[in-house]
């Protein structure tokens, strides 16, 4: 008798003991899924604020062309070309568009470079340009806290790095240059090249195609130039290029 007593005293402490137990799962499963929402909506709100600081950037960088007849819509250009040259060589359709994303912001750092160095009509001189050597770092820097551009900010950082080591700011090389940034970089010349500076008048579309090639391997990728020629080749592609409407989607 005082087993059974004692058996079924067990019984219900057991009972007692699951019942407890389950009731706390409940709470930490409400717990974890509380959280979960909260860093969620955490995570949604910063996307947010991402996507709306970059297109403060996009409009400053807009506005700041727009001011000079040089630079009127030429980040929109480089963008479309740079998506254009990654879809000709095979890159995945998100990594085109974040390359065009890349070429609408890529020269930020600029407006950290004096106006009369920029709109100067001759050639600069050392101090001159190793001011303007810093933009490609300082438009890194601004964009680093985007997260959802980490993997095209090498792009933006690396542009003006050249094939054979006599770029800037890291003088890379060959394989060390992302092919990102390698696609920029021919983009980036080409619409350079193709419109007026205050330095000299703009080169026709040929004669700046001659120079990419004749600068490449040593400067350019091959590959790209090659690409972009094929890209360029198409008319629609071509009046693209030359047109200053954005013709890309927001992010």
């Amino acid at each position: 008798m005082v087993l059974q007593e004692h058996h079924g005293g067990v019984v219900i402490l057991a009972v007692i003991i699951l019942l407890v137990s389950a009731g706390a799962m409940l709470q930490v499963g409400r717990g974890v899924r509380q959280l979960h929402r909260k860093h969620q909506d955490t995570h949604e709100s910063a996307q947010r604020a991402e996507r709306h600081y970059f297109k403060v950037l996009r409009r400053i960088v807009s506005a700041v062309e727009n001011r000079n007849p040089y630079t009127r819509g030429r980040s929109k250009r480089i963008g479309y070309l740079a998506r254009r040259i990654g879809e000709n060589i095979g890159l995945d359709d998100y990594q085109c568009r974040m390359l065009d994303l890349a070429g609408q912001v890529h020269d930020i750092g600029l407006l950290s470079v004096p106006d009369y160095i920029l709109n100067k009509p001759s050639r600069l001189g050392n101090d001159e340009f190793r001011t303007v050597r810093k933009h490609a770092e300082t438009s890194y820097r601004i964009l680093e806290p985007l997260t959802f551009l980490a993997e095209i900010l090498p792009a933006i950082r690396y542009h003006h790095e050249r094939m054979n080591g006599t770029g800037y700011p890291h003088e890379l090389k060959f394989e060390e240059i992302p092919v990102i940034a390698r696609i920029l970089a021919v983009a980036d010349a080409y619409d350079a090249m193709t419109h007026d500076r205050p330095h000299r008048p703009a080169l026709p579309d040929l004669e700046a195609m001659n120079e990419l090639k004749r600068c490449s391997p040593a400067g350019y990728d091959e590959q790209c130039v090659a690409a972009l020629e094929e890209v360029l080749n198409m008319k629609h592609l071509r009046k693209a290029h030359q047109t200053t409407k954005s013709l890309v989607p927001s992010p």
